[in-house]
């Protein structure tokens, strides 16, 4: 019994402390489960914030969409530009290398061309060779309206004239090429102002030298001369500088009938004497157009009189016809209707041949012949 009742008391006991137990862990869970609903609330909050985030970000995003395009046609520019820097920054650099070759290969050619020009005899030659160049330029041809002069066995060098024009109507012009150049080149290359002067003036009187030289040839004195040589420079530097320094050079050469030509008076020159001849050639060209002209007129006229000859004997033909037409209707064909009239029959009617009643015209041949 007491056994018994021990045991209920265990039973009893063990449901109060599972009550106990029981209670205390529902109040367990409920705070628990408090805690989680307030940790799911608050992460709903975090996550519609994050969702606000987002949103605003793709906003943001959809803002700075342009920029960065912008921003990237930029760096391809950019980029773009580089390049081309680049590729020119290289073409640069060739050019100017073939520029300084240029450059070197000019310098050279510029010091042989004054080594060249240093030689008297090479001077005489290039100075020919522009004469003959402007007398080709001018339109005027070799052995017809010019002549070049070649030194002879036994004669001096230089004693002959370069070339002699042919004058239009008779005459001939001299013209000599001179080079005086070595005092010029100095003073070209010279930077002092004072030896400058000196070398000028010096290369003044070379050229009044020359023409001096020349004068006494006595080229002017020829009776087919125009009294006057020319004396070719081939350079228009040769005369200006010496005028710079001697005002009077030309008087003094045109006292010896001598006359200093740079090409450009020079081409003048010839292309004068070259319309000389065109105007030459167009007065012969009419004198001959004249006598073809006469004689056309005069063969004409021969013609007028066989065509006036020819309407003559027209006109005595047609006169011959219609009175032989009026004699045949008169004669024989009355008497052929007389003799049909009396029975005598006739195969075919006789009609009179038609008498010709145009007049021919008469040329004015005395016109012509006067």
């Amino acid at each position: 019994m007491n056994a018994f009742i021990a045991l209920i008391l265990g039973l009893v006991i063990g449901m109060a402390l599972a009550w106990l137990v029981a209670g205390r862990s529902a109040r367990h869970w409920r705070a628990q489960s408090a805690a989680l609903d307030g940790a799911v609330t608050a992460l709903r909050a975090d996550n519609e914030g994050l969702r606000g985030q987002v949103n605003q970000n793709r906003s943001l995003d959809d803002l700075l969409q342009p920029v960065r395009e912008s921003l990237d046609s930029l760096r391809r520019a950019t980029d773009s530009a580089s390049r081309d820097r680049t590729a020119a920054e290289a073409t640069l650099t060739t050019q100017i290398a073939a520029v300084q070759e240029r450059y070197q290969s000019l310098e050279t050619a510029t010091k042989q061309v004054a080594a060249a020009m240093a030689r008297g005899q090479t001077r005489g030659q290039w100075g020919e060779m522009q004469l003959e160049g402007l007398l080709s330029h001018a339109g005027l041809l070799e052995g017809t309206h010019y002549r070049r002069q070649e030194t002879r066995p036994g004669e001096e060098r230089g004693a002959r004239p370069d070339v002699v024009v042919l004058m239009p109507g008779g005459g001939e012009v001299f013209v000599d090429a001179k080079f005086p150049f070595d005092a010029y080149w100095s003073a070209v290359g010279t930077e002092d102002a004072a030896q400058r002067e000196v070398l000028l003036a010096k290369h003044a009187a070379d050229v009044l030298a020359r023409a001096r030289e020349l004068s006494s040839k006595r080229y002017s004195e020829s009776a087919s001369s125009a009294e006057f040589v020319v004396m070719f420079l081939p350079l228009e530097s040769l005369l200006s500088a010496a005028l710079e320094v001697d005002g009077l050079l030309l008087e003094r050469t045109f006292e010896r009938r001598v006359i200093l030509a740079t090409p450009t008076t020079m081409l003048a020159l010839l292309r004068t004497i070259s319309f000389g001849y065109q105007r030459s050639l167009m007065a012969e060209n009419a004198e001959e157009i004249k006598a073809a002209g006469a004689e056309m007129l005069t063969r004409l006229g021969v013609l007028v009189e066989h065509v006036e000859s020819m309407r003559r004997g027209l006109d005595q033909a047609v006169r011959g016809y219609n009175k032989f037409v009026g004699s045949f209707d008169s004669q024989a064909l009355r008497q052929a209707r007389r003799m049909n009239e009396l029975g005598v029959a006739t195969q075919r009617d006789l009609d009179p041949p038609a008498m010709i009643e145009v007049e021919l015209r008469s040329s004015d041949a005395a016109a012509l012949r006067g």
